[in-house]
């Protein structure tokens, strides 16, 4: 649904599933991206999937900008297996959309977004010509790359800098993916960086503080003690090779750096050189001493 931002009147409004049911769009509650020309992309959950019938569950859709009260379908992806995401609640949408900086005029597919979901595989695509679904087959050999088991179970977002992709997954480490290396368009095949450190459930998204080009820190909340009432871990990795811990808020003595009880799929807000983590009643700020 959108919204009037001067009155709050209801805009437009699309049905991810119109005729079915489910598809909801939680993307463990990252937002969805927006490109210059007003398109948004999002990842839609389990339920009812028939392109005939205007059900969209388990796809990255791409809605272009409002009109006549209605968001137009510009576009559209679903993994050759959606039936088998469904079933086994292996769905895509718990992971957010990466929409990558542009590619040089002239290359393949010079608009690029990158998502991965509950069944860790990586989907590179290309945003001018998504792909659809391909019925029968058994990889999506018509998007630009498919990694599959590339990551556990995700249930975040990823991130992007210095031509890297950085993903941090349940039960895993925090991996750092080449991109567009020698001018490929492509992903690494592989990570070209960890971290020695792993989080349990739900995973992390990491967020990027830099200087240009320089000095990138990784920086991610590790919440999975949630359940229990346990401390959020504030964590900070050098973003050029993740295997480098520079920070994290259990080193200090007495406790001194705990921001506070951990709540599930919190992500750090870096601004004016300040790191904002949220936490069960409160907001703690870290900062240079």
């Amino acid at each position: 649904m959108s919204y009037k931002a001067s009155t709050l009147a209801q805009e437009a409004v699309y049905n991810t599933t119109a005729n079915g049911s489910d598809g909801g769009i939680w993307q463990t509650g990252s937002a969805g991206a927006a490109d210059s020309n007003g398109n948004i992309f999002f990842v839609t959950g389990n339920g009812s999937f028939s392109s005939s019938q205007s059900n969209y569950a388990n796809t990255i859709l791409k809605l272009g900008p409002p009109t006549s009260g209605k968001f137009p379908l510009a576009d559209w992806f679903t993994p050759h297996n959606q039936g088998s995401l469904n079933g086994g609640d292996t769905d895509l949408g718990s992971g957010g959309v990466l929409l990558l900086p542009d590619l040089p005029a002239g290359s393949a597919h010079q608009h690029l977004l990158v998502q991965a979901g509950k069944e860790g595989t990586i989907y590179l695509i290309d945003r001018s010509k998504m792909g659809h679904y391909c019925a029968g087959c058994t990889r999506d050999s018509q998007i630009v790359q498919e990694l599959p088991s590339a990551l556990t179970s995700n249930f975040s977002a990823p991130a992007y800098w210095n031509n890297t992709v950085y993903f941090w997954a349940e039960n895993d480490v925090l991996r750092a993916f080449s991109f567009n290396a020698n001018g490929s368009g492509l992903l690494s095949a592989s990570p070209i960086g960890k971290s020695a450190r792993s989080y349990a459930f739900p995973g992390a998204t990491p967020v990027i503080s830099a200087n240009g080009t320089t000095n990138g820190i990784v920086w991610s909340v590790d919440t999975s003690a949630f359940a229990s009432g346990g401390q959020a871990v504030l964590h900070a990795h050098k973003a050029s090779s993740v295997a480098i811990e520079l920070y994290n808020s259990n080193q200090a003595a007495n406790g001194r750096d705990h921001p506070g009880a951990a709540v599930k799929f919190v992500v750090p807000t870096v601004a004016n050189g300040k790191v904002y983590v949220g936490c069960t009643g409160k907001l703690t700020v870290f900062g240079l001493l």
